[in-house]
């Protein structure tokens, strides 16, 4: 999927902004690759079934190991999973020559790896998305409590009593009391 297109139907589609969209999903096509991870764990299992290798404990581990590693560091390119796959094949004991019987499939499970990267990428934009609303959302909340904590120290401070500021800068303290009656709820 072309870049533009990819920001266009995540800020639209999703709703992210496009300063988040913009810095997040650059960086998710180059280190987020969670079709890959998966592809290479989900192969490297199917390749240690195929030559009937039971996988220990430390071989999980390093499989699991491996291919996140690998797949931060992997190329956004056709048949990229595959190249990636003879490491972790080597890191476990297992015979590289069994990543031709992978490729006869790849083309199909190299388009739901790619499906699977953007969605993730996709993913991570509109949390981060939803995280910042709400963190903005507090923000303010806590900076009207503490201008209102402030006008009320000051007010009682002063000896001033409750009401508008301005009205009672302007002289117009009587115009105050004649409205209180008239006011009218802006719900």
């Amino acid at each position: 999927m072309g870049r533009m297109k990819r920001l266009k139907c995540v800020e639209e589609n999703n709703g992210v902004s496009k300063h988040i969209s913009r810095f997040i999903l650059p960086i998710g096509a180059t280190v987020n690759m969670d079709g890959a991870a998966l592809f290479q764990c989900v192969a490297s299992v199917f390749i240690a079934q195929l030559n009937n290798v039971s996988l220990n404990f430390i071989q999980v581990i390093t499989i699991l190991i491996t291919a996140t590693a690998s797949s931060v560091g992997a190329a956004g390119i056709p048949a990229g999973g595959v190249l990636t796959l003879a490491i972790i094949l080597e890191a476990i004991g297992l015979p590289t020559n069994d990543i031709s019987l992978i490729l006869a499939v790849d083309w199909i499970v190299d388009r739901t790896c790619t499906v699977l990267n953007v969605e993730g990428d996709a993913f991570g934009a509109g949390l981060l998305q939803v995280y910042s609303e709400k963190k903005m959302g507090q923000m303010a909340i806590d900076d009207l409590v503490e201008v209102k904590t402030e006008a009320l120290g000051a007010s009682k401070r002063e000896g001033v009593e409750e009401g508008s500021p301005l009205i009672k800068q302007n002289g117009l303290a009587h115009l105050e009391n004649s409205k209180s009656c008239e006011k009218e709820s802006v719900m």
